[in-house]
């Protein structure tokens, strides 16, 4: 979840709450002040009928509003308050009601005086001040997500700018990361700091560069001179031990080049040096190679079966696809078995290279490590680097092994 939705939902579900709890205290405040308002208009009333009866000695009774009577000493009633339900005759229906008693002396006798107040209207007011109050707060609710809303969106503007151009960066690109300025203190603190951490991080990133095409150039040079060397000695008379050491030198310092060039290879790849892409028919370049192969394929009197469903179209560099379908194809043959097989399937969503073989022990997660290898004769770097291309390509490869070793790419 982004950190600006976040704070929306959070402040969302705060002033939810919060209007859930003002609205219920709003309620209860209003019934209780309505409550005590009712009570002083009885107390009023009873009041005015104390003082009808002192002054007049009549008896008021308004059914079913006030009812009053005389009482005898022995049915004295203590002050009190209930709630009960009497008939409305014009409405037909029973109605709330809250009935005040209290037994009065006046004049040397006792009177049973009982006030009802209508619960129902008293209902309906509360109603009608409340709903007006709920709909107000709501709409304040709303005005308020909506304007702190469009606040955060203002605030974190410059955040979500800066954080794209951050997603863009690159180290390859030599341009340095300009992040826009602010009024916050703390991003422009946050800025400041991203900025000076990503110059020195590109200063580095491009001395190591240097450092590895240096080194690698240089240590390719002495190789050749070695290799022409040892080549050259081969021409002159040598006894046949001295041979034989000369033939496995040659071979280790070829090893060694191809090791280098290699290595060289995987690091402008994952520096992504290979910038320039088209968009290549994988499907076409494969049956290209197939055709390179060819006597390769005889010697090892390995057949091979294309099934060609429809065209793998990628944009990729030109020179990593040869690299890839190059090591693909290579793979198979190094690792397949005398009168072996190589099956190929083709289709839009990717390409599938199998072949016969030995089981091994590698397996998907492993198979595509650096210096993994099952034999002496292979460097362990051809599948990394057929990795590398993938992952640089948006690609994904993986292995399986039924039977048949299987290397499948898919978009």
């Amino acid at each position: 979840m982004k950190f600006l939705n976040k704070i929306n939902f959070q402040y969302l579900v705060t002033l939810t709450v919060l209007l859930i709890f003002a609205t219920a205290a709003g309620y209860l405040v209003l019934q209780k002040i309505l409550r005590n308002e009712m009570r002083e208009d009885i107390f009023e009333k009873e009041y005015a009928i104390i003082q009808e009866i002192k002054t007049w000695g009549i008896l008021p009774n308004i059914y079913p509003i006030i009812e009053t009577k005389r009482v005898d000493k022995n049915r004295v009633e203590a002050k009190s308050y209930k709630e009960l339900y009497l008939n409305d005759e014009a409405e037909g229906e029973k109605e709330p009601y809250l009935e005040y008693t209290n037994t009065v002396l006046i004049n040397g006798q006792y009177y049973l005086i009982k006030i009802r107040h209508s619960l129902l209207e008293n209902d309906d007011l509360l109603l009608a001040i409340a709903l007006p109050l709920l709909l107000l707060l709501i709409l304040i609710f709303i005005i308020s997500f909506i304007v702190t809303s469009r606040l955060n969106k203002t605030v974190w503007r410059d955040f979500e700018t800066n954080l794209k151009q951050i997603e863009q960066f690159s180290f390859g690109n030599k341009q340095p990361l300009k992040l826009k300025e602010s009024n916050i203190e703390e991003f422009d603190r946050l800025n400041k700091t991203i900025n000076q951490l990503t110059e020195k991080l590109q200063s580095d990133y491009q001395s190591l560069k240097e450092f590895t095409e240096n080194a690698s150039h240089e240590i390719q040079t002495p190789l050749s001179i070695i290799l022409l060397n040892l080549e050259e000695m081969l021409q002159q008379d040598l006894s046949k031990d001295i041979f034989e050491r000369v033939v496995v030198t040659i071979n280790s310092v070829k090893r060694l080049s191809a090791l280098n060039k290699s290595l060289l290879l995987l690091s402008k790849i994952e520096n992504k040096q290979f910038e320039a892409k088209h968009n290549l028919n994988l499907t076409e370049l494969l049956l290209a190679k197939l055709d390179e192969f060819k006597p390769l394929l005889e010697k090892n009197n390995i057949s091979t079966d294309v099934v060609r469903n429809d065209d793998f179209q990628v944009d990729i560099n030109f020179q990593l696809a040869e690299i890839l379908i190059n090591n693909l194809l290579s793979n198979a043959i190094k690792h397949n078995v005398s009168n072996g097989k190589i099956l190929i399937d083709i289709n839009a969503s990717g390409l599938k290279i199998c072949n016969t073989g030995k089981k091994t022990r590698l397996t998907n997660q492993t198979i595509f490590n650096r210096f993994t290898k099952e034999n002496s004769q292979s460097y362990g770097l051809g599948l990394a680097i057929v990795k590398q291309i993938c992952t640089a390509h948006s690609l994904q490869i993986n292995y399986g092994y039924t039977n048949v070793h299987c290397f499948e790419v898919i978009k």
